[in-house]
């Protein structure tokens, strides 16, 4: 009996200690972390990412087809405008060139024998008219000279459309011809070869294979091309100014400005968004920038120097009532807004805040806080469930804690 009694009393005993300790914390409520509104500066940036790519290059590619006999650079190579870059087998390309002259020939000394028939019939239709003057020979015959007039004057008119059709037929044997020796079309460096000598390569578009031979760039002037999203586009202008960084440069930022914007949108497969095209010039590109590198960008789109900001985490959205009090978000007299909480007498106060420009960690807010007001930043945790008129109390910092708030603004780093 003695020992239920002592069985009975510890079990008494731990039930007050663990009430005491109920009612100690939520006499405290919350632990939260809060931090002051101040002054500093705030830059919004669009982050996107794409790859490194000369503003001008041209893919060389075959009008003929043939085998390359001739290819007298190599990948990497600086070229010069007008420079000989790939010569093609021009035997075949010949032999058709001649041909097309002989055929013109040909067709200009049948123009020449129509010429004669025609001054022939011309001569014959005057003596027949004078004898027919005479009454020496009919009407008939007069008619039949000129007939033969008539026929020789459409014989010539078909000649000479002929020469002008073995002409065209020439000229194009004769462009052919040239188009066995591909050219430069401007000074930069072959940054890409898809061919070897031997090969045959063939006209056509640029996803068959065989018909891109190589592509001459102007590396003088890089892009960093990236597509942004359609939420994010709509802040990207033209002029902006551009970070640019890249793994193969280590810490070192490059710097742009955007010069494009595509009109038009692409939808990402992979997502389901529609993605804009942006392209940003490299102001000074560092020598060791290659085509098709990644590139991280961040387009700085605006710019608050002296912005009352606070931590990014702190703003809330909730539904408030026509007086600014939080209602659920399912009464009908509710709206949603943007809010923050400060704490007076060690208990929330809901208060709603017109938001500006933000950065990854700290946003402006224009309306509703003044500067060295405290507001609720985190734990995340708590605050997404965070009241109105709720009991809390401020989170002991250490050294460590407040160096880590300074850095970060306080905003509870989650890790899920």
């Amino acid at each position: 009996m003695k020992k239920y009694l002592l069985i009975a009393l510890g079990v008494v005993v731990i039930c007050l200690m663990v009430w005491a300790s109920l009612r100690e914390s939520g006499g405290k409520g919350k632990e939260v972390i809060l931090q002051k509104t101040k002054i500093r500066e705030i830059s919004s940036r669009v982050k996107a990412t794409g790859e490194i790519t000369p503003e001008k290059k041209v893919e060389i590619s075959a009008k003929v087809v043939g085998e390359i006999i001739n290819l007298p650079v190599v990948e990497g190579q600086e070229v010069t405008s007008g420079q000989l870059l790939v010569e093609i087998e021009r035997d075949l390309y010949e032999a058709a060139r001649n041909q097309a002259r002989a055929a013109l020939r040909q067709a200009e000394v049948s123009v020449r024998r129509q010429e004669v028939q025609l001054k022939d019939a011309q001569r014959n239709m005057k003596r027949v008219a004078e004898l027919r003057e005479q009454g020496l020979v009919s009407q008939e015959v007069l008619d039949g000279a000129q007939l033969a007039v008539d026929t020789a004057e459409v014989d010539i008119e078909a000649q000479v459309h002929s020469v002008d059709q073995y002409r065209s037929a020439l000229d194009r044997t004769e462009d052919d011809l040239a188009r066995t020796s591909i050219r430069s079309p401007m000074d930069g460096i072959l940054i890409q070869l898809d061919a070897e000598q031997g090969e045959t390569v063939v006209p056509g578009s640029t996803n068959l294979p065989g018909s891109v031979i190589m592509t001459v760039a102007d590396m003088s002037r890089l892009l960093a091309e990236v597509e942004v999203s359609e939420v994010d586009v709509v802040n990207v202008e033209l002029g902006q100014i551009a970070e640019i960084r890249l793994d193969a440069l280590g810490d070192k930022t490059q710097f742009g400005h955007v010069v494009e914007i595509a009109t038009s949108g692409r939808r990402d497969p992979t997502q389901g968004t529609i993605r804009f095209a942006v392209k940003v010039v490299i102001d000074d590109p560092d020598p060791a920038l290659r085509p098709a590198m990644t590139a991280k960008v961040d387009i700085l789109t605006a710019t608050a120097e002296n912005a009352l900001a606070i931590p990014i985490q702190a703003v809330v959205s909730r539904h408030l009532d026509d007086e600014d009090n939080e209602v659920d978000s399912d009464d009908a007299n509710g709206e949603e807004f943007d809010v923050v909480y400060t704490v007076a007498d060690n208990k929330t106060v809901v208060t709603k805040v017109v938001t500006g420009i933000s950065d990854d960690l700290w946003v402006e807010i224009t309306e509703g806080l003044d500067e060295g007001t405290a507001v609720v930043s985190g734990p995340y945790r708590t605050l997404k469930n965070l009241e109105d008129d709720e009991a809390v109390h401020e989170k002991e910092k250490d050294e460590d804690d407040a160096e880590d708030e300074e850095d970060s603004g306080g905003v509870e780093v989650r890790v899920e």
